[in-house]
């Protein structure tokens, strides 16, 4: 039971803010009878929609050729359209601003609906090669509808659906990845790419935040842009290729990943804090294993850094808590 909520209750009853009848909901909440199961219907509807994509894709591998490739593209492209009819058909107005969900099932038939207009779009690439040697195109055409759909409907997970399948564009629409064999693709643009990416990402935020266009997107773009930019620093810090180089990448690292730690911290975003803490961690951790050789040595720095690294989470976390 909670004691603070149950009190609070009883002297909103007492001065005569809440009725009797009003205070029933509370009492019960207070008292531990009112569970919400809201986390676990969304796990579920973003399972289903997994379960549903997945068995699609299934359903094309082993029924292409008894159905035909024309017949499978046009029935994804008509399943899509449905889930967008309802989707448009329920939505509230447009908005710049914030939007809420007219129902629990809203996103997830957009994210169905734009999922199956990715799978459709893939399998006619495959099957048709409309575009030929430039395929990666469709990728960043698939980016910018899922952009829409996302902006249109107000949904964060499309949004994060686009900014990721634009990522895979720009990692697959280099000359060295669209004509090399897997295995023989060159990391220094992958990083390069990774870097640039995530750098327009965070740009994007930024302007999301000032302009007042869709600012709750803002969070989605920063943190996937921090993650890219620092991921690609880290690929260079670890790259083998790049043996007489690692430090300079880590020190970039650890420069840029403290920088983020800083302005986190002061701007109270936990989760940037982590992303920039980790980031550090990494490039502390690769010039411990430089310094020394023996494996005892690492195996004990692994496990002290880790264990202070989750109590700096943990307190951090607190205090951001602590000062809302």
């Amino acid at each position: 039971m909670d004691i603070e909520v149950a009190s609070a209750v009883e002297r909103l009853v007492g001065e005569g803010n809440l009725t009797p009848e009003q205070a029933l909901v509370p009492r019960r909440a207070a008292r531990g009878e009112l569970l919400s199961v809201r986390f676990e219907l969304r796990t579920l509807l973003w399972l289903g929609v997994s379960l549903v994509v997945s068995g699609v894709g299934l359903l094309v591998k082993e029924n292409l050729d008894r159905i035909g490739p024309l017949t499978i593209a046009v029935t994804l492209g008509a399943a899509a359209a449905a889930c967008l009819t309802w989707v448009a058909r329920v939505s509230p107005p447009f908005s710049w601003g914030e939007q809420p969900s007219p129902n629990l099932a809203f996103d997830y038939v957009l994210l169905l609906g734009a999922a199956l207009i990715g799978a459709d779009l893939a399998f006619i690439e495959v099957k048709f090669t409309p575009l030929g040697p430039n395929w990666p195109w469709h990728l960043f055409w698939t980016s910018l509808a899922f952009a829409a759909l996302a902006v249109r409907f107000d949904s964060r997970v499309v949004w994060s659906l686009a900014l990721s399948t634009f990522a895979a564009w720009r990692g697959v629409s280099m000359g060295t990845l669209a004509s090399a064999p897997l295995g023989n693709w060159q990391p220094a643009p992958l990083r390069a790419n990774s870097i640039a990416c995530g750098a327009i990402f965070v740009l994007g935020g930024f302007l999301l935040l000032h302009l007042r266009r869709k600012p709750h997107f803002e969070p989605v773009a920063v943190h996937m842009g921090w993650l890219l930019v620092l991921g690609g620093l880290a690929a260079g810090m670890l790259d083998p290729g790049a043996r007489t180089r690692w430090a300079a990448w880590a020190l970039a690292l650890l420069a840029v990943a403290g920088a983020l730690t800083w302005l986190a911290a002061r701007a109270h975003r936990f989760w940037l804090f982590a992303i920039g803490l980790l980031g550090a961690y990494a490039a502390v951790s690769r010039f411990v294993v430089e310094s020394v050789s023996g494996d005892t040595q690492r195996q004990v720095w692994f496990l002290a850094s880790s264990i202070a690294l989750v109590v700096a989470l943990v307190r951090m976390r607190h205090r951001l808590e602590e000062a809302l």
